[in-house]
């Protein structure tokens, strides 16, 4: 029924032209008037999409503001964060520093009193060495000379007689005294008139074969005898020993000085009482004084004061007969030996004057205990 309405109405239409036209006309009226026409729409759909953009702005800037907000606020957190690290690490950085001063004056004020005590310590050795010198051997310093030689080296320094106030004795001194050495101890034997004293010694006699088994001659009998029998069986009152012309060519002088150091350790286990004499090596004539071999006054000297050093000026003693024997070079005048190396026979009376004047007394007190006696003697 619809369909054939339209369709009547579009026959009207069509056989009534003026109907057209005003059809026409009012549709574009429709289309061109301000308020109701096309640019009214245009106007209405610009404005709807400038309140949309708007809308979409204001939402955009209240989203931006408050995103603002937010890394404004994360910002602040993350300042405050870095803040808070940046402090924590200076006071972890103070409180290192704190303990690391801390540690230091610690380590300072255990330094310092370490160095005090090695201070103190140093000090108490060197009054110690001081008054063990005051009672000990005393050296005389000069410039060594260099020496390829593998027995020695020159010493650069001689050692004189013991400090000590000696007591002048007479020949009895020596009824209870032993003398143990070589060749010139046996000179000492034969010329010197101690005939109290006890003489173990041997042409070739040395410091390493002194105690050995094969044992040494005793010069009273001419026998062989084990002086390490004798020593244990005879007490002594005085020991002397002079060896060490024969250890000239043989080991070195600090090998000389370890068996000379154990052999007067083991006297002394042997002969507690005993007060032993380290003496001096002499010196050799000009003519024997050979520096292309070993046998030389310089190795003969750095084995003397090698041996002094054993004195210690209470039980134990070195004596340097040198002085009395030699000139000021320091050789054996050739009218004073027969071959450069030993006395002739009349020079063993000064010898002996010579020991009689060196006498340390040792007595046994009440106590059991012994005392020196040599006049006032250093302490």
């Amino acid at each position: 029924m619809i369909k054939n309405r339209m369709r009547t109405a579009l026959e009207i239409v069509y056989n009534c032209p003026f109907l057209l036209l005003v059809i026409i006309t009012s549709l574009v009226y429709l289309l061109l008037f301000d308020e109701t026409g096309i640019l009214k729409i245009e106007e209405d759909i610009a404005v709807l999409q400038m309140n949309s953009e708007s809308i979409f702005a204001t939402k955009n800037e209240k989203k931006a503001e408050e995103d603002g907000i937010n890394t404004t606020k994360d910002t602040l957190d993350f300042d405050e964060m870095e803040k808070a690290e940046a402090e924590e690490a200076v006071s972890a950085t103070e409180t290192e520093a704190e303990n690391a001063g801390a540690r230091k004056e610690k380590t300072d004020s255990i330094q310092k009193e370490n160095v005090q005590k090695i201070d103190i310590a140093s000090l108490e050795r060197e009054k110690n060495r001081e008054k063990e010198e005051n009672k000990a051997t005393k050296f005389v310093e000069y410039t060594p000379i260099e020496t390829d030689s593998r027995y020695y080296s020159d010493a650069g320094k001689v050692a004189l007689t013991t400090t000590y106030d000696y007591v002048l004795e007479n020949e009895s001194y020596f009824n209870d005294a032993v003398f143990l050495g070589d060749s010139r101890t046996l000179g000492i034997a034969d010329y010197a008139g101690l005939d109290g004293a006890d003489f173990f010694c041997d042409n070739g006699m040395t410091i390493f074969k002194l105690l050995e088994d094969k044992g040494v001659t005793y010069q009273k009998t001419g026998e062989k005898m084990d002086l390490k029998k004798v020593l244990q069986e005879k007490r002594y009152g005085k020991i002397y020993i002079m060896l060490g012309m024969n250890e000239l060519g043989y080991g070195n002088t600090n090998m000389y000085l370890k068996q000379y150091l154990k052999v007067v350790n083991q006297l002394r286990e042997w002969q507690p009482e005993a007060v032993i004499y380290i003496m001096a090596n002499l010196h050799v004539s000009r003519e024997k004084n050979n520096m292309e071999t070993e046998f030389n006054n310089i190795n003969i000297n750095d084995k003397n004061v090698a041996a002094a050093r054993l004195a210690n000026g209470r039980d134990i003693f070195y004596l340097d007969s040198n002085p009395l024997f030699t000139d000021e070079e320091g050789y054996l005048p050739d009218d004073s030996t027969f071959d450069g190396v030993h006395l002739y026979a009349q020079h063993y009376e000064k010898w002996k004057d010579f020991l009689c004047e060196h006498g340390v007394e040792r007595e046994v007190q009440n106590d059991g205990q012994e005392e020196e006696h040599g006049g006032n003697a250093a302490e």
